[in-house]
């Protein structure tokens, strides 16, 4: 696999266990109740899609702005996913209110309502970077030391909560996905960190299996 390929498979599963948690927890309007440690859980994943799109916008985004001069295309597909970031960061922001707030007696329905706001724009959202950000076409629009240097830049930046969002990732992701994203990985993340990780999001289990108590 070249880092284009890898790159494109890390974008897909990213944007997978974002839409397929919040389609989790807009389904909670069918619950009596919010699951055990669902607060711990909704504060993970907002820290994750943070994470997310921090790194696009410091770090990739600008490596492809420099590589998009005379490309009015590449461009505008930029400034459109800042723009859409800019309304995703609002509403990521009210669901943080609500996990500060989830014992009160509207926290549920609060969770549903804003779980859909945040979907009805991350889904077309994630959608048009996907189409856009194939393999092939980011081949044509950065070299590969700049985008190897985007990516290790955002690794740094997230070095003492990586295991963190990777056990988060992992645990939303089903067996095959994780293979496919985690297979190639260091013989220690894959043998002793990723299971010691699987095990501290045991208690999760109940959540990623549905969601609806």
């Amino acid at each position: 696999m070249t880092i284009y390929t890898n790159y494109a498979l890390g974008l897909q599963l990213s944007h997978r266990v974002l839409t397929r948690n919040l389609h989790r927890f807009a389904a909670f309007d069918q619950a009596d109740s919010l699951p055990a440690d669902f607060g711990d859980y909704l504060r993970l994943f907002l820290e994750f899609l943070e994470v997310h799109h921090d790194g696009e916008e410091r770090s990739l985004f600008p490596a492809l702005r420099r590589n998009a001069a005379g490309r009015s295309t590449d461009a505008a597909h930029l400034d459109r996913w800042t723009s859409d970031h800019r309304e995703i960061g609002r509403l990521h922001d009210e669901l943080a209110k609500i996990s500060s707030a989830l014992t009160s007696a509207d926290a549920r329905g609060a969770v549903v309502v804003r779980s859909r706001d945040l979907l009805a724009v991350l889904q077309p959202h994630v959608d048009d970077e996907e189409a856009v950000l194939t393999p092939q076409r980011l081949a044509e629009m950065i070299p590969e030391r700049e985008l190897a240097a985007a990516t290790d830049e955002v690794a740094r930046a997230n070095r003492s909560r990586a295991l963190t969002m990777a056990s988060f990732l992992a645990t939303s992701l089903d067996p095959k996905e994780q293979a496919s994203l985690f297979g190639n990985a260091p013989w220690l993340f894959r043998r002793v960190l990723l299971p010691i990780s699987k095990r501290r999001m045991r208690r999760f289990h109940d959540i990623v299996q549905g969601g609806v108590a």
